[in-house]
Protein backbone atom coordinates (compact mmCIF):
# COMPACT_ATOMS: atom_id res chain seq x y z
CA UNK A 1 0.00 0.00 0.00
CA UNK A 2 0.72 3.39 -0.70
CA UNK A 3 0.64 6.62 0.52
CA UNK A 4 -1.83 9.27 -1.49
CA UNK A 5 -0.32 12.17 -2.88
CA UNK A 6 -2.96 14.14 -1.54
CA UNK A 7 -2.01 12.90 2.16
CA UNK A 8 0.30 14.38 3.82
CA UNK A 9 -0.27 12.18 6.69
CA UNK A 10 3.01 10.11 7.18
CA UNK A 11 2.78 7.11 9.61
CA UNK A 12 6.29 6.21 11.47
CA UNK A 13 5.33 3.35 13.34
CA UNK A 14 2.66 0.80 14.91
CA UNK A 15 2.96 0.34 18.64
CA UNK A 16 0.55 -2.67 19.76
CA UNK A 17 -0.26 -2.24 23.51
CA UNK A 18 -1.81 -4.87 25.71
CA UNK A 19 -3.21 -4.04 29.02
CA UNK A 20 -3.68 -6.89 31.64
CA UNK A 21 -4.15 -7.35 35.94
CA UNK A 22 -0.57 -8.41 36.21
CA UNK A 23 1.93 -7.02 34.08
CA UNK A 24 4.55 -9.43 35.91
CA UNK A 25 2.75 -12.22 35.68
CA UNK A 26 2.11 -11.50 31.66
CA UNK A 27 5.73 -11.19 31.29
CA UNK A 28 6.74 -14.37 33.03
CA UNK A 29 4.30 -15.96 30.63
CA UNK A 30 5.26 -14.44 27.53
CA UNK A 31 9.10 -14.96 28.50
CA UNK A 32 8.50 -18.76 29.62
CA UNK A 33 6.19 -20.04 27.10
CA UNK A 34 6.57 -18.14 23.95
CA UNK A 35 10.36 -17.08 24.38
CA UNK A 36 9.73 -13.33 24.07
CA UNK A 37 12.10 -10.93 26.03
CA UNK A 38 13.68 -9.41 27.60
CA UNK A 39 10.60 -7.49 29.48
CA UNK A 40 11.21 -3.92 31.51
CA UNK A 41 8.67 -1.89 33.62
CA UNK A 42 8.23 0.67 35.34
CA UNK A 43 6.63 0.34 38.30
CA UNK A 44 4.09 2.38 41.08
CA UNK A 45 4.93 3.57 44.80
CA UNK A 46 3.87 -0.03 45.72
CA UNK A 47 6.38 -2.27 43.00
CA UNK A 48 3.48 -3.44 40.53
CA UNK A 49 4.10 -3.24 37.24
CA UNK A 50 2.22 -0.46 35.73
CA UNK A 51 4.27 0.20 32.16
CA UNK A 52 6.44 -1.75 30.36
CA UNK A 53 7.22 -3.69 27.39
CA UNK A 54 9.01 -7.05 25.61
CA UNK A 55 11.03 -7.83 22.99
CA UNK A 56 9.39 -10.14 20.17
CA UNK A 57 12.71 -10.19 17.75
CA UNK A 58 13.26 -6.85 16.66
CA UNK A 59 9.75 -5.39 17.66
CA UNK A 60 8.57 -5.13 20.73
CA UNK A 61 4.75 -4.95 22.62
CA UNK A 62 3.84 -2.43 24.73
CA UNK A 63 2.33 -3.88 28.46
CA UNK A 64 0.26 -2.25 30.77
CA UNK A 65 -0.55 -3.82 34.25
CA UNK A 66 -3.06 -2.90 36.60
CA UNK A 67 -6.04 -3.37 34.20
CA UNK A 68 -9.50 -4.32 35.62
CA UNK A 69 -9.69 -6.54 32.84
CA UNK A 70 -6.99 -7.88 29.72
CA UNK A 71 -7.62 -5.82 26.60
CA UNK A 72 -7.61 -9.55 24.54
CA UNK A 73 -6.38 -8.65 21.00
CA UNK A 74 -5.00 -10.76 18.09
CA UNK A 75 -1.31 -10.45 16.95
CA UNK A 76 0.25 -11.94 14.14
CA UNK A 77 4.31 -12.60 14.59
CA UNK A 78 6.20 -13.65 11.63
CA UNK A 79 8.12 -16.86 12.33
CA UNK A 80 10.87 -18.91 10.53
CA UNK A 81 9.50 -21.93 11.82
CA UNK A 82 5.89 -22.94 12.87
CA UNK A 83 6.79 -26.13 14.02
CA UNK A 84 9.79 -25.04 16.52
CA UNK A 85 7.28 -22.89 17.94
CA UNK A 86 4.65 -25.28 18.70
CA UNK A 87 6.89 -27.21 20.07
CA UNK A 88 8.37 -24.60 22.91
CA UNK A 89 4.93 -23.65 23.43
CA UNK A 90 3.88 -27.58 23.80
CA UNK A 91 7.44 -28.17 26.31
CA UNK A 92 6.35 -25.50 28.64
CA UNK A 93 3.70 -27.37 29.43
CA UNK A 94 0.71 -25.06 27.66
CA UNK A 95 -2.39 -26.95 25.36
CA UNK A 96 -1.72 -25.69 21.78
CA UNK A 97 -3.08 -27.50 18.42
CA UNK A 98 -0.45 -28.53 15.95
CA UNK A 99 0.72 -26.67 13.19
CA UNK A 100 -1.81 -25.71 10.15
CA UNK A 101 -1.23 -24.70 6.73
CA UNK A 102 -3.84 -22.37 5.75
CA UNK A 103 -5.13 -21.86 2.38
CA UNK A 104 -4.42 -18.57 2.59
CA UNK A 105 -0.59 -19.28 2.82
CA UNK A 106 1.00 -19.21 6.08
CA UNK A 107 1.54 -22.69 8.40
CA UNK A 108 0.24 -21.37 11.46
CA UNK A 109 0.35 -22.13 15.15
CA UNK A 110 -2.61 -20.21 17.79
CA UNK A 111 -2.26 -19.81 20.84
CA UNK A 112 -4.02 -17.87 23.52
CA UNK A 113 -2.85 -16.57 26.76
CA UNK A 114 -4.35 -17.06 29.81
CA UNK A 115 -5.54 -13.15 29.60
CA UNK A 116 -7.35 -13.78 26.05
CA UNK A 117 -4.82 -12.29 23.84
CA UNK A 118 -4.59 -14.60 20.55
CA UNK A 119 -0.98 -15.27 19.25
CA UNK A 120 -0.48 -16.64 15.95
CA UNK A 121 2.78 -17.56 14.76
CA UNK A 122 2.80 -17.58 10.90
CA UNK A 123 5.69 -19.11 8.84
CA UNK A 124 5.28 -17.48 5.36
CA UNK A 125 3.10 -15.00 4.16
CA UNK A 126 -0.86 -14.34 3.58
CA UNK A 127 -1.41 -14.24 -0.35
CA UNK A 128 -4.37 -12.08 -0.61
Amino acid sequence: MTQRDDDDTTFLSLSPYLRYPDGDAAAEWLTRVLGFGPAEAARDEEGRWYEGRIAVGAAQVSLGGGASSPSGGYLIIGVPDADAVYRRIRDAGVEVDEPVDKPYGPRTVTVTDPWGTTWDFWQGEAVI
